[in-house]
């Protein structure tokens, strides 16, 4: 039979959010998936959706897409944290015309294993399981890029968001180029949130897509399975990124180089290239 990827995730720690700040994250996600959703149409077997309290489950082509839904999402609800169980394995109880919430099988069950699993862990905020022993290399590889964007402030996080708007990752065309837009208008809508605005007013973080005039944007993905790096993998950073951020943002290339190099943004992008490399290698 063939295999497939179930993606649940859920906010990490929501417990220790106020009901309302619970609800304004909840109220958000709901735009969100639906955008998610669109932008990666071509991967999904079953959209993206909310199964329990906060908790989103969707049933994917291949490990990969699934990867760069989470990545996406994570960005997008910064400073309120992802755990996530990726699961890869046989769907074998199909239930037609019905949401991912009625399907079943070997993959639905290593999802739930592997989401569980992320409490026992020291740090990680994803693993996957696929009943391989390539898992253990795996986990540690694709928790890499999360690692480094969890010591982002808030203006980090907006630019290396803004950053994988322009120059999304990609795999094999996972993503839907032309949905990507949907994704401008939720980063600005952020803001209208109370969880957001709360976390702004104290933190004093500088917004951005506020002021960015978003019709002079079109997204140029970076596809990881055409990435040629035999010793190390540079994908992530394109050429013209910091004259074209700059130029976007109005202020110096020195000012957005400086930011990216202190967020590890570079580096976050291409230890993402490397577990999407690693995945088509090993699953």
């Amino acid at each position: 039979m063939d295999k497939y990827t179930v993606l649940i995730a859920d906010i990490s720690r929501s417990r220790s959010y106020s009901v309302e700040a619970r609800n304004s994250i909840q109220k958000y996600l709901v735009d969100l998936i639906f955008s998610l959703n669109k932008v990666f149409s071509d991967s999904l077997v079953k959209a993206v959706e909310f199964s329990a309290g906060d908790e989103i489950q969707g049933l994917f082509l291949a490990p990969q897409p699934a990867y760069l839904y989470l990545r996406l999402l994570s960005m997008f609800i910064h400073p309120a944290e992802i755990r996530a169980g990726i699961g890869v394995g046989e769907w074998s109880v199909k239930i037609e015309n019905a949401s991912t919430t009625a399907q079943d099988g070997p993959v639905y069950h290593n999802s739930r294993c592997a989401i569980n699993k992320t409490s026992e862990t020291e740090g990680y905020h994803v693993l996957i399981c696929s009943g391989s022993k390539n898992d253990l290399f795996l986990n540690v590889i694709i928790n890499v890029p999360f690692l480094f964007a969890a010591g982002h402030s808030g203006y980090q996080n907006e630019i290396m968001l803004l950053t994988e708007l322009m120059y999304p990752i990609s795999y094999n065309q996972a993503i839907s180029q032309n949905n990507v837009g949907l994704l401008f208008r939720l980063a600005r809508l952020r803001t209208r949130f109370d969880f957001f605005s709360e976390y702004r007013r104290k933190s004093r973080s500088r917004i951005i897509f506020d002021t960015i005039s978003f019709p002079r944007i079109w997204p140029d993905p970076v596809d990881a399975a055409e990435d040629e790096g035999s010793f190390y993998v540079s994908g992530g950073r394109v050429w013209g990124m910091t004259t074209h951020l700059s130029e976007i943002l109005g202020v110096s290339r020195q000012s957005v180089e400086k930011t990216l190099r202190a967020g590890n943004i570079y580096a976050a992008r291409n230890s993402a290239i490397a577990a999407l490399k690693s995945m088509g290698r090993f699953l």
